[in-house]
């Protein structure tokens, strides 16, 4: 199958164009890891990611696309959004970290995901606190959130070693409004 052309790294003018819309977006670096700007050429674990993490849900290459596509513009609209997340030790793409709104999110939420290959080794939580530490300098403390459904013990666990402090109020709220069980955590905040 010939890839989509949407899908396709850019070349000549309009490859140093994209180079220069990305120069401006925050790089963020830690200890192991450098956030920086998604590129086209980052689709390919994106979609890897992303159709593994909700297999089963009738989710496409498309999809992961639009995804992809959605949470990198946010930059735009918001000032805030995508990184995907390097190691410093060899230049991997890992994983990616969000700083984003969806079409149900009533505050900007921090989100993550990672390669199998890169989880359970401390790289979510690292590249997270950056990003975190980005966010409230921008939005003030109290106006990020994580949503993260009940069941997920390991991103539970994060957003409690983060510092986050889940918000009954909100959960409420959800509750009563979309019908749906999920658990808010507020970052930068005291319980």
């Amino acid at each position: 199958m010939t890839p989509r052309r949407c899908t396709q790294a850019p070349t000549g003018a309009a490859a140093e164009a994209a180079r220069a819309f990305r120069a401006p977006l925050p790089v963020l670096e830690t200890a192991r890891l450098v956030l920086r700007a998604p590129r086209i050429e980052d689709l390919a674990l994106w979609t890897e990611v992303f159709l593994a993490e909700w297999a089963g849900q009738g989710d496409t290459e498309e999809t992961a696309w639009e995804e992809f596509s959605y949470y990198s513009a946010c930059w735009l609209f918001h000032g805030h959004g995508l990184w995907t997340v390097e190691r410093k030790s060899d230049g991997a793409a890992i994983g990616f970290v969000l700083v984003g709104l969806e079409w149900t999110d009533d505050e900007p939420e921090l989100g993550y995901i990672f390669a199998d290959h890169a989880r359970r080794q401390g790289y979510a939580a690292e590249a997270c606190s950056a990003a975190r530490d980005h966010a409230l300098a921008l939005l003030g403390p109290g106006g990020l959130v994580s949503y993260v459904h009940p069941g997920n013990a390991p991103s539970n666990a994060l957003a409690k070693k983060l510092g986050a402090v889940r918000d009954g109020a909100e959960e409420a709220r959800i509750a009563a409004a979309e019908g749906e069980s999920i658990v808010v955590w507020r970052h930068g905040v005291t319980a």
